[in-house]
């Protein structure tokens, strides 16, 4: 991990623990009490299935590539995930990680790398209507809610929506660029100097496919709320759905400023508290909340992690050579 990363988490690490302290130690510990073992095995299972729609979404946009089957991009939508969750890496290893665990299964690098990019384009382009809908209920249902906060939660919806209008052909040539840097930091990648434009052209365009996983990234947002519901509730705290829509969009929307913090640490926290104090949720429940989820990323993320590592060690083993 390079400095600055050290710098970020070691900073992000000192505020998850002012913000513990804040909200009662004793108080978020009774919490997670309520919740238990068989509880955060529930949360886990209650994800699976979001992990298969996200999978099945990046699946419909490489429909056609060679050696394609979807559940190859389930599992390796669920490396990605543990990569990116576990690993003190950020976002950027799970993506990395991601694309290796699909070229592992046989698919050609370069097509996974755009699939990969054009994946991530659409996933957080459909976190655009989650989170205006979020924001639109807690402004009809609490009209006092605090506009900065409104403000931040949108800002990344925002950012989406004015690099839409920039135009396709821009987005192309940055992802052109992000797929050449990509495929440079994996072991036995062979990107020539030629097809990577017309692989992206082909696949940022609003087809069918791209709309259905659109569609199916929208319904593994809406998913998350329905994860913060059973989480809740499970810590003896009732909330409506709609409640729990507001806190899981209007904290998706805060959680992108972590992207540069490995595993979000302390950004993570902060959210869950000031997008739970809208509906007036104490500051334990909501720090458990957010600890309860880092939990459910390692039960899920290890056995992802160690499947991928199985793999890895399996064609070492044969002797296999790289594709």
């Amino acid at each position: 991990m390079s400095r600055t990363k050290l710098v970020a988490a070691a900073i992000g690490a000192a505020a998850l623990v002012a913000i513990i302290v804040y909200a009662g130690a004793g108080a978020v510990g009774q919490a997670a009490e309520r919740v238990g073992i068989t509880g955060l095995i529930l949360i886990a299972l209650i994800h699976l299935p979001v992990t298969a729609v996200t999978g099945s979404a990046w699946s419909l946009i490489g429909t056609d590539t060679p050696g394609a089957s979807p559940w190859k991009f389930i599992w390796a939508r669920f490396v990605r995930e543990a990569t990116g969750e576990v690993l003190p890496f950020s976002q950027l290893g799970g993506i990395v990680a991601g694309v290796r665990a699909l070229t592992l299964t046989g698919v050609g690098a370069l097509p996974v790398t755009g699939l990969m990019l054009t994946d991530i384009l659409i996933e957080q382009a459909a976190k655009l209507p989650y989170v205006i809908t979020g924001v639109a209920l807690v402004l009809t249902a609490h009209r006092g809610a605090p506009t900065q906060l409104i403000a931040w939660a949108l800002l990344p919806a925002l950012v989406l929506a004015i690099a839409g209008i920039v135009g396709r052909r821009h987005l192309t040539s940055i992802l052109e660029r992000a797929a050449r840097s990509l495929a440079r930091r994996m072991p036995g990648f062979r990107v020539g100097a030629t097809g990577e434009s017309a692989t992206l052209d082909r696949l940022l365009v609003w087809d069918r496919r791209t709309l259905a996983a659109f569609a199916c990234h929208t319904l593994a947002w809406a998913l998350g709320a329905a994860e913060t519901w059973v989480m809740l509730h499970l810590m003896g705290i009732a909330v409506t759905a709609t409640g729990a829509l507001i806190i899981d969009s209007l904290f998706c929307g805060l959680r992108t400023f972590g992207f540069a913090v490995p595993a979000a640490l302390g950004v993570q926290e902060a959210g869950y508290v000031l997008v739970c104090a809208l509906l007036g949720i104490p500051a334990a429940p909501a720090v458990t909340l957010s600890l309860i989820r880092r939990a459910r990323e390692l039960l899920i993320g290890i056995p992802g992690l160690a499947s991928w590592q199985l793999f890895e060690g399996r064609r070492a083993l044969a002797g296999l050579p790289e594709e």
